[in-house]
């Protein structure tokens, strides 16, 4: 953007740049010559400080585009792009109140702004303000209803809000726009992949990764489902492509480590772990994860660290808590802390079969045995079919001289498992 003739025109033709012709520093020190020179009018100073701004920002220099910025509003205070562009710079610094009251200010400005309006959604669907993000987006898609980036925005803060048909037919809006979108494909596959529709969503990741088969987000997506489906194999090999891809996809390090360990490599699980935590080690997902491969192990200290950690990222985590309470019990070891654990995994998610079976068995080692049979009764009325429970229910109301209740249980679990007695021996009661 330039004005005509009011400054020497090589100045102004660095400074606009509009075919990108000249470096960053060039275009900044062309605007920086019309500025120091202040012979322009108060209009026109306004647009060598956007255009400045335009190009540190291009730099990456947020701040002095922020400054700069806000020196072309001060100029001109109906500059809407320059409101618009500075939200952008506070949103890539994640100020992201500063980001929206620039795209307020705007789109008070212009209300059809739809390059304002899709911004603020973008911020508002980061935040996790769904809601206001589809209300954006929505009045972006009026302003601009052919562009197919729109869906896919809108489509991914429906899917954010957990309403995946409304998140699925605006990825169909998408791709009817631009039938080649491989980002597109990529979503409403992950859209069906929450709907545990996986044929469908293998169907769409497919069609992303041959739009793109350097795309590591969609190898990647497609690994989960073949997770879903227990072929760790491929899991594995499009979890590895990914990583390729992208050395530093930590989700993707976490998820192949999953597979490893459900295939029973628990080695190459707790190095995956270990990779992804370096990654990102405020993953309390992933601190749970490899939590489970040193309990496969029997590495109880290192297990109970981890689940420690992770319930300290996540206070409100219960499967670290559950998992924790899981590992001192197996330990033999602060069988009270184990208690608690258990029961605070149970105040967040209540009525969770494992959890149960779990602090049923502190109880039995804490010889509470009326409390673990009331607890082996929770968990048979919620599974039936839980041959480990019943086994050990038997067992304690053999403690508590409950022969024929004792005989009933154990001839039962044993009818669902043959082995359960043999499951039941490692739990290390005695």
């Amino acid at each position: 953007m330039a004005p005509a003739g009011a400054q020497p025109a090589r100045d102004w033709a660095r400074c606009a740049n509009d075919t990108n012709a000249y470096s960053s520093d060039k275009a900044i020190s062309g605007c920086t010559a019309i500025i120091k020179a202040g012979r322009g009018e108060r209009g026109e100073l306004a647009i060598a400080f956007y255009n400045r701004a335009n190009a540190y920002y291009g730099a990456g220099d947020l701040d002095r585009a922020i400054e700069d910025y806000g020196a072309a509003t001060r100029l001109n205070p109906s500059y809407a792009s320059a409101f618009s562009n500075r939200g952008n710079a506070y949103s890539l610094k994640g100020d992201f109140d500063k980001a929206i009251a620039d795209y307020d200010a705007a789109l008070r400005l212009n209300p059809k702004y739809a390059i304002a309006l899709s911004n603020r959604a973008d911020v508002y669907r980061t935040k996790g303000d769904f809601d206001r993000a589809i209300a954006d987006y929505g009045a972006a898609i009026q302003a601009n209803p052919k562009r197919a980036r729109l869906f896919l925005d809108r489509g991914s803060a429906f899917r954010g809000k957990g309403d995946t048909k409304s998140a699925i037919a605006d990825f169909d809006q998408a791709i009817k726009l631009e039938p080649k979108y491989a980002d597109a494909y990529l979503s409403r596959g992950l859209a069906r992949y929450d709907e545990h529709d996986y044929d469908r969503a293998m169907a769409d990741f497919n069609q992303a990764i041959g739009l793109n088969h350097k795309q590591p987000k969609a190898l990647y997506s497609r690994g989960l489902v073949y997770a879903a489906r227990r072929d760790y194999d491929r899991a594995i090999a499009d979890y590895s492509e990914a990583i390729r891809f992208d050395h530093n996809f930590a989700y993707a390090y976490g998820n192949r480590a999953r597979a490893f360990r459900a295939r029973g490599d628990r080695d190459h699980a707790i190095t995956d772990f270990n990779e992804s935590l370096a990654l990102d080690p405020n993953n309390a997902n992933d601190f749970n994860g490899r939590g489970l491969a040193y309990l496969d192990a029997k590495n109880y200290e290192e297990a109970i660290a981890d689940f420690t950690k992770a319930s300290e990222l996540d206070p409100r985590y219960p499967f670290a808590l559950s998992n924790r309470c899981w590992a001192r019990a197996l330990a033999d070891r602060e069988l009270r802390a184990a208690l608690a654990d258990c029961d605070a995994a149970l105040a967040i998610k209540t009525d969770d079969v494992a959890t149960l079976d779990r602090r049923a068995l502190v109880y039995m080692k804490l010889r509470e045995t009326d409390k673990a049979i009331a607890d082996y009764d929770a968990v048979l009325r919620l599974d039936p079919d839980d041959a480990l429970a019943r086994y050990s229910r038997g067992v304690a109301r053999e403690r508590l001289g409950d022969t024929a209740g004792a005989t009933a249980d154990r001839a039962a679990a044993q009818s669902l498992q043959p082995g359960v007695a043999d499951a039941f021996e490692k739990l290390g009661l005695r």
